[in-house]
């Protein structure tokens, strides 16, 4: 019998996996990846950031961003901006084409969504799970690291 725990990690996976196929459907017709997704969606909701501060928030290495970075800037999706706190790392803020473009991929999005028949209620309860024992892992891992 598997700890409930596995259950947990196991399911995530499966459920990540899911996210991706239904990113692939929906958004098949463009070159944007997941992880170029996540990036946009990212900049859209907290507005223009350093690759290091969002490699942080992300929990991903600075290089796996600006790779991403890389692939929008060659679509025109993203810029860089100067950076008045610093000339060493530029801000990148969406340009008005990647504006309209993740607001698209949003809506197409939020239609299947709107669908599902979880409540509200059981979203945000297992969001607020999923968020408690990733922390808790994250505390335990740091204190290992000590």
């Amino acid at each position: 019998m598997s700890r409930p725990i596995d259950e947990l990690i196991n399911e995530t996976r499966i459920f990540y996996q899911s996210l991706v196929q239904m990113t692939e459907q929906l958004h098949g017709e463009t070159s944007i990846s997941l992880g170029m997704r996540a990036v946009m969606e990212f900049l859209l909701k907290n507005g223009a950031e350093t690759v290091p501060n969002m490699a942080r928030q992300r929990r991903v290495t600075r290089q796996r961003i600006q790779a991403l970075i890389n692939q929008l800037t060659e679509l025109e999706l993203v810029k860089t901006v100067s950076n008045p706190a610093t000339k060493r790392s530029p801000l990148i803020s969406l340009t008005s084409k990647g504006k309209k473009t993740i607001n698209e991929m949003r809506q197409k999005e939020a239609a299947m969504v709107d669908s599902l028949s979880v409540s509200d209620t059981k979203l945000r309860a297992t969001t607020n799970v999923l968020e408690l024992v990733r922390l808790d892992m994250e505390s335990k891992h740091s204190q290992t690291q000590e």
